[in-house]
């Protein structure tokens, strides 16, 4: 697995490569995860829950040496998670790939796409020997093939999550940048206290907004606690109402909790993102703080009428598991006849 972020390092990408890595050593195959060296103390070599991890010092471009090829020519599989994996891992100085090369593609790079980042990823698409594309929106947009199509996975949640306390908060999972649309869910919070719910907020994550968001926060009257970047937001999910949601992976934790899933989006990019997830129908997704407010509102003043969605939501994301996630690698490597 080549990725360039990884554990400790927290967030969607690295918790992929690392629940699809324990799964698939949990069935006996060795992995060996090759990723970027972020900080001095870091162990260069470590193994992690049956894991190796390979950190490379220095920028990713010098990372081809003799002492990454011998891992990567003693590989059954290659995979690559994103284009950046195999441009700064392997294009640069290795005449390969000798073994079968895969790539996982995840997420896009910001809104419009740049005509080079499409050209890019089709080329190494039609390299491949074959493709996950997380969330169909990717073939659509990019306009290369994808062999599987998969929305990631959840670590298993209580087994009965008890309903929120009546003054439960809104939650927020992510950075606090431009790009996530952070203002924009302190705006809806906003909205909805005019219509009379007023609800605090906590975020689970940080970025260069944060003295931006709690300045607005308190100029609109709503109460918000940071949190910062935690690894776990089981605890913070069964306490809230309601989770400010953009990744599909925090959809589905926040589905499989039986919490209301809310985004907004700002471009017909992120529009297919959200609504060509399978269970769409079971979230809130908005173009408007004042429609996403309007839609929370009627969720609180009438629960009942929500009650099916949230279960469906519920059995859909509990029946994503990491195991199944795995399952489909194994189910790419053996459709290009290796023995996986």
């Amino acid at each position: 697995m080549i990725t360039p972020h990884f554990a400790p390092r927290l967030g969607g990408v690295e918790k992929h490569v690392l629940r699809v890595s324990e799964e698939l050593t949990r069935l006996g195959h060795a992995v060996t995860v090759l990723t970027r060296l972020w900080k001095p103390g870091w162990p260069r070599d470590e193994d992690l829950i049956g894991i190796h991890v390979r950190r490379v010092p220095g920028g990713m471009a010098k990372a081809v040496c003799d002492r990454q090829l011998d891992v990567l020519n003693r590989a059954q599989v290659i995979h690559c998670h994103d284009l950046y994996s195999y441009l700064r891992f392997i294009a640069p100085a290795w005449p390969g790939p000798r073994p079968p090369l895969f790539v996982t593609f995840h997420g896009y790079e910001g809104y419009p796409l740049r005509r080079t980042a499409r050209w890019l990823r089709r080329r190494l698409a039609a390299r491949a020997a074959a493709t996950i594309c997380m969330g169909e929106f990717i073939p659509r947009w990019y306009g290369h093939r994808c062999d599987l199509v998969s929305y990631g996975g959840v670590d298993s949640p209580p087994a009965r999550v008890p309903d929120p306390p009546p003054q439960a908060p809104a939650l927020y999972v992510g950075r606090l940048a431009p790009d996530t649309g952070i203002m924009r869910y302190v705006e809806t919070l906003r909205r909805l206290r005019e219509r009379g719910h007023d609800l605090p907020l906590v975020i689970c994550g940080d970025g260069p907004l944060r003295d931006t968001v709690l300045s607005a926060a308190r100029m609109a009257g709503v109460s918000v606690a940071v949190q910062g970047w935690t690894r776990e937001v089981g605890p913070f999910l069964e306490g809230c109402r309601f989770a400010f949601v953009s990744g599909y992976l925090t959809i589905l934790e926040a589905m499989a909790y039986r919490r209301l899933a809310c985004a907004l989006y700002d471009n017909p990019l992120k529009r297919d993102y959200l609504e060509l997830f399978p269970a769409s129908s079971h979230m809130v997704a908005a173009d408007e703080p004042d429609r996403l407010a309007a839609a929370i509102a009627r969720h609180l003043e009438q629960p009942e009428a929500s009650s099916a969605g949230l279960d469906a939501a519920e059995a859909y994301a509990r029946a994503q598991t990491w195991a199944r996630v795995a399952a489909l690698y194994l189910d790419l490597y053996r459709g290009r006849g290796l023995p996986a």
